[in-house]
């Protein structure tokens, strides 16, 4: 009887643990879609302060763009800040190609 009485607390307990591993993994990803977004938002204010035409900055729009990674914004705004005269998708193309 103990035995089984054991063996239901270890399967409840694998149950929780793969439930909070479960969503913990959320965290992280929705963490990451939230720095994405405020590194292509970085990003695409950078283009805009240096004057890039509004038509080609709508173009990244970055609530649909949060699915790269961070450290692909983060490499667009340093091709950028290298490059005083290059256009965020031309940018963004370098970036692409390495990603």
């Amino acid at each position: 009887m103990k035995v089984k009485t054991v063996l239901s607390g270890l399967i409840g307990l694998t149950g929780l643990l793969t439930a909070n591993t479960s969503h913990t993994s959320g965290l992280g990803t929705l963490s990451e879609q939230l720095w994405s977004q405020s590194f292509c938002e970085q990003a695409v204010s950078l283009a805009q302060q240096r004057g890039e035409a509004p038509e080609q900055v709508k173009l990244a729009d970055c609530r649909l763009l949060n699915y790269y990674q961070p450290s692909y914004w983060q490499c667009v705004m340093a091709v950028l800040q290298a490059d005083a005269g290059l256009k965020l998708n031309t940018a963004r193309e370098r970036c692409l190609a390495g990603y």
